[in-house]
């Protein structure tokens, strides 16, 4: 008799185990459901142009490498600087194009300087084309990471525009641009950074620099204030390229620029205002 009672023991004993291993499971399994539900269905992982000696990606943090700052920069600039026909549509349909890239406040001055130069007639049958500059290109003292997470990049630049079919303008000029962060839309802007337009005073470059620069190791432009500042009629920066004066203090970089920066860094100088509400602009009329 005691044999059978034991063995009802042993069995109720197995129910057990095998009851609290069922619960076990199902609690981790619910747990499972619950991190799976709550994982981010997106990640944002930054891969650096140039992979040729490797590079370490960290998927779902936010820095964003100097590289892709830069790449962004210049790919936004160039592309509102595209007038391939007409600069009195295009200029227009390109800020329309690409608003989900601008800050509210630089859309603004976009619109603006639109609008005054399409009013003295200097966008009629006018075409324009930005190019980087051969040799010139991305170095990591080209992007400043400042304290507010912002970046302020230099893009030298080749601008060449023609008016009717004849040339109007080459010329070299450096642009002191000003990248934020703008997590707003991931439909239409996935790279989650803006153009905040200027930081700065953008400059002409002295073509024998550029030269010189070019044919060395192609480090930044060390241009000459006299030649930076020439005016519109000695062939100098048109004065619709530049910004309007902005205002408060200047933000500090987050880390000491490169010694070999330290003249470019200089004209790195007030933020504009920004705000990151979203906008939509009315498509220019044909």
């Amino acid at each position: 008799m005691a044999r059978y009672v034991d063995a009802l023991e042993q069995a109720r004993w197995t129910i057990k185990i095998v009851t609290g291993l069922a619960a076990a499971a199902l609690l981790v399994a619910g747990f499972a459901v619950m991190g799976w539900r709550a994982a981010p269905k997106d990640l944002d992982i930054h891969i650096p142009p140039d992979l040729s000696a490797g590079a370490t990606i960290h998927a779902g943090r936010r820095e964003v490498p100097s590289p892709n700052v830069y790449t962004f920069a210049f790919y936004i600039w160039q592309q509102l600087n595209r007038w391939s026909k007409n600069g009195q549509q295009d200029y227009g349909d390109q800020i329309y194009k690409l608003q989900a890239f601008f800050t509210p406040s630089c859309r603004e001055q976009l619109i603006d300087d639109q609008k005054i130069r399409a009013d003295q007639g200097e966008l009629d049958q006018r075409t324009r084309t930005v190019t980087e500059i051969p040799g010139l290109g991305y170095r990591d003292e080209r992007v400043v990471s400042l304290a507010d997470g912002s970046w302020a990049v230099m893009i030298d630049t080749q601008i060449q525009e023609t008016s009717r079919g004849v040339p109007v303008k080459d010329a070299y000029i450096r642009y002191p641009l000003h990248i934020v962060r703008y997590d707003v839309d991931r439909e239409r802007n996935p790279w989650q950074l803006a153009l905040d337009c200027f930081r700065g005073r953008p400059e002409r470059l002295d073509p024998k620099a550029v030269e010189v620069s070019r044919s060395s190791d192609g480090s930044m432009v060390k241009n000459t204030d006299a030649y930076a500042n020439k005016s519109l009629g000695d062939g100098g920066v048109d004065v619709n390229d530049l910004p309007p004066t902005a205002a408060g203090p200047a933000a500090t970089p987050a880390s000491a620029a490169p010694s070999t920066t330290s003249q470019s860094a200089a004209a790195v100088r007030q933020p504009l205002p920004s705000s990151l509400a979203p906008a939509v602009l009315p498509r220019p009329v044909n």
